[in-house]
């Protein structure tokens, strides 16, 4: 059986005393407003038509929640949605008047409704038209006229005595027509704005721009924007830091009428977090000193996407702002801190334990692996004449070269495979069984002890000698060579785990396949002018150079280098998303393969 609520409303006289209505509910929900129609009728301006709908939605439990997105109090907290407990008497607020919900009697739910302060009600002239000095009803039809003359009457009167001024009504309240980028959407108005006198929200933008990390998705979004008419296909983004750590470090503007505009804007709970609140559409105006100078450069008469802020604007002392970072404030390129690549420098069972340090430490890695780049690079050695003879139907033909086993793949290179990259010199076989081979499954180092012994063969097979196993970890043994051997394990000796980084610097954007950093070109680098290969004998050489390396041309003009190149953020680093430089519409690889908003790469510690 349904409850009930008994609704008690409680006026006070004016000479002292209450009067009480009470009246019983039988449907077990009472709509809450101004509206005389309401249950609960609440005569106060600060109350909306039907404000709150209250619903009984169990045994002694009630809701009340906001049907206008305007909250009410309960128990002196502000909420849009609530669930009470009636044995535990709660007053909810709306306006001036105070509703107490409790248990009442005969099992039904009490209400009792109060205005707070009785004593001393409102003035009536409080809610009257009439003004000492200017009426608000004439106030009114002055504003009316004052904007129809500004929007209908002066255009139609310069229309009239101007036949070069066209009238387009359509286009009275825009400030200006859409950049290059969304131009499409000049016809489509509710494309942003979504909502009637409503600012752009964030929704709009990120119903074309929020990259999802599906290759299917961004195709489909892709070929819906095509057919509305852009000629780009969109920039994916996701998130660049947490959005409230986000909020505090964004800087003011530098003018005081943009720092006066920004508190007002704080003070009044006008969102300045907002895409739209750093990207600035329709508008036309001459380049502002005072605004950042963006890719999309800002010509007077031109339409342009303006972006407010820009990398040095927050990053230049951001610990100032936000003193929980662990950032270096970077104003300039030319105070740009040393790199800071991520290195393995040990496990913890199989899994790497990653560390990020900077190259001034010279740090040293624990990737698993003896290899020493030296020996393979020299063209005198005895690897470049075992690649003249094993190594010509791989390619090799001679002295090894940084490309014989690292593939360029995109803007980076491929993961290195012993079988592919290493097999045509150092054979996997390790025994031989009558007439067979065994051959090690390197892909499946962690069963390396179990395939050694047999474990792993056929049962008509013979086990392997336990002295195949210290061969094979003994110094000059198959895995030694290239190995790190652990002590302690079966048989006296277990392979330590390997892990090789595809990228040590993953927040960067360092692209291989640009010619100047493929060595193609005047003045361009080669592999070795930044990795000092050819003199490094250990694995544990982090082969990484400084950004000194990347000053010979970057940020300087063609007379101070052969390939001078930008020194702008952009260029290694992307804002929306980490470690990615900003996208351009001929390029989509690197979206193809997006992280999801928040997502570190696989691996990588939370710096």
């Amino acid at each position: 059986m349904t409850q009930a609520i008994t609704l008690r409303l409680i006026t006070r006289q004016a000479g002292g005393g209450e009067i009480v209505r009470t009246r019983r509910i039988e449907t077990g929900q009472a709509m809450i407003g101004r509206s005389p129609d309401c249950e609960i009728y609440l005569p106060d301006l600060a109350v909306d038509r039907q404000h709150a709908l209250l619903r009984i939605i169990g045994e002694g439990q009630v809701s009340v929640e906001s049907l206008t997105g305007e909250p009410f109090i309960v128990n002196d907290q502000t909420a849009l949605r609530v669930e009470l407990d009636v044995l535990r008497a709660a007053v909810v607020t709306f306006g001036e008047f105070d509703l107490l919900i409790a248990q009442g009697g005969e099992g039904d739910i009490a209400i009792t409704v109060m205005r707070k302060d009785e004593e001393n009600p409102p003035s009536p002239s409080l809610f009257s038209l009439k003004a000492a000095m200017f009426g608000r009803r004439r106030m009114a039809w002055a504003f009316a006229l004052t904007i129809l003359a500004l929007c209908l009457i002066a255009p139609m009167a310069a229309g009239f005595y101007s036949r070069h001024i066209h009238i387009q009504p359509d286009r009275q309240w825009s400030t200006g027509p859409l950049s290059k980028a969304h131009a499409f959407l000049e016809t489509d108005c509710k494309a942003c704005h979504q909502k009637a006198f409503v600012a752009v929200r964030d929704e709009a933008c990120m119903s074309c721009h929020q990259d999802r990390g599906d290759a299917t998705q961004i195709a489909a979004l892709d070929a819906r924007l095509k057919a509305k008419g852009s000629p780009f296909d969109p920039l994916l983004v996701s998130n660049h830091a947490d959005h409230a750590r986000l909020v505090k470090a964004t800087p003011l503007p530098p003018t005081l009428g943009g720092k006066v505009k920004t508190l007002f804007q704080v003070a009044l709970n006008h969102p300045t977090d907002r895409c739209a609140s750093c990207h600035r559409e329709h508008t036309t105006a001459p380049p502002d000193p005072n605004v950042p100078a963006t890719a999309d450069i800002v010509r007077p008469g031109r339409p342009t996407l303006v972006v407010v802020n820009d990398c040095q604007s927050c990053h230049s002392n951001l610990k100032k702002r936000l003193p929980s970072t662990s950032l270096i404030d970077t104003p300039d390129w030319s105070r740009h801190p040393d790199f800071r690549p991520v290195i393995t420098t040990g496990f913890n069972g199989p899994q790497p334990r990653l560390q990020r340090i900077a190259l001034t430490s010279r740090p040293r890695e624990a990737n698993g692996l003896t290899f020493s780049h030296r020996l393979h690079m020299d063209a005198a050695g005895g690897v470049a004449r075992q690649g003249q003879v094993l190594g010509a139907a791989r390619g090799y033909g001679g002295a090894l070269t940084c490309q014989s086993c690292h593939k360029a793949d995109g803007g980076g290179f491929k993961a290195i495979e012993m079988e592919r990259d290493c097999g045509a010199c150092h054979s996997l076989a390790f025994a031989q069984v009558g007439n067979e081979l065994k051959t090690l499954r390197h892909h499946d180092m962690r069963n390396i002890v179990g395939v050694l012994r047999g474990a792993q063969s056929p049962a008509s097979s013979p086990s392997i000698d336990p002295a195949v196993l210290r061969r094979a970890m003994a110094p000059g043994g198959l895995c030694v060579d290239c190995h790190t051997i652990n002590n302690g394990g079966v048989l006296g000796g277990e392979i330590a785990p390997v892990h090789l980084a595809n990228r040590v610097m993953p927040w960067g954007d360092f692209n291989h396949s640009v010619p100047a950093h493929a060595g193609q070109g005047a003045g361009a680098a080669a592999c070795v002018d930044c990795h000092k290969a050819t003199t490094s004998d250990h694995s544990s050489d982090v082969l990484q150079s400084g950004i000194a390396t990347c000053t010979a041309c970057h940020g300087k003009t063609e007379q101070q280098a052969a390939a001078a190149a930008s020194a702008e953020c952009s260029t290694c680093h992307g804002f929306h998303q980490p470690g990615r430089a900003p996208q351009t519409p001929q390029d989509r690889t690197l979206a193809a393969t997006a992280l999801p908003a928040g997502v570190k790469p696989r691996g990588m510690p939370a710096f």
